[in-house]
């Protein structure tokens, strides 16, 4: 996928090859938009700058999760009793948050890390590009922590974060740069 091109598609998460591209998924709750792009973390600031405005203040920052797959007992670090080395922290994590005009997720699979923006709560928090995120049995998807944006950083300044610390270019791995590390990053920075 050339990089100043848009497309209607989506690296495939499963596929357990790492980009190193940062995909901007816009109007999420839209299914005519098409409007999908894919930037390396150089081209970032300078793309988003002309598709979005990027002035817009952080009101609301929630941290969600939901389980791995379809199987899974829980996901959280409180477990019940005596599962306790059955299934520990395991668990995708993701940011949302709000400004005056759109809800946004940013998040990172072992394919790329993800923004994506919606008019709609719902297809940020409980989709991810345009499909129903993983649920199970035993557990969903959850609002772990909410906060109001205190520090009143807008969305260039978290663009700006996600730039300087390089985050679309370190590798993807399931125990020391996953979607937990990103979403606890970006969390802390709002």
């Amino acid at each position: 996928m050339a990089s100043s091109s848009s497309s209607s598609s989506s690296p495939d998460s499963k596929s357990g090859v790492y980009t190193f591209r940062l995909y901007f998924y816009d109007e999420v709750d839209n299914q005519s938009a098409g409007k999908d792009y894919s930037m390396t973390n150089d081209e970032l600031l300078q793309r988003l700058g002309k598709l979005i405005d990027t002035s817009e203040v952080i009101q609301e920052v929630m941290y969600y999760t939901n389980p791995l797959n379809g199987w899974q007992l829980y996901k959280g670090a409180v477990k019940p009793t005596g599962l306790e080395n059955l299934q520990g922290n395991m668990h995708h994590a993701y940011i949302v948050f709000g400004t005056k005009n759109w809800w946004w997720s940013v998040e990172k699979n072992d394919a790329c890390v993800a923004i994506q923006r919606s008019k709609t709560f719902e297809f940020v928090s409980k989709k991810y590009y345009r499909g129903h995120r993983q649920t199970s049995v035993f557990t969903g998807i959850d609002c772990v922590k909410k906060k109001t944006g205190q520090q009143s950083r807008t969305v260039e300044q978290l663009l700006e974060h996600i730039v300087a610390r390089d985050y679309v270019n370190q590798k993807y791995h399931f125990l020391d740069q996953n979607c937990q590390h990103l979403a606890d990053k970006i969390y802390d920075y709002l």
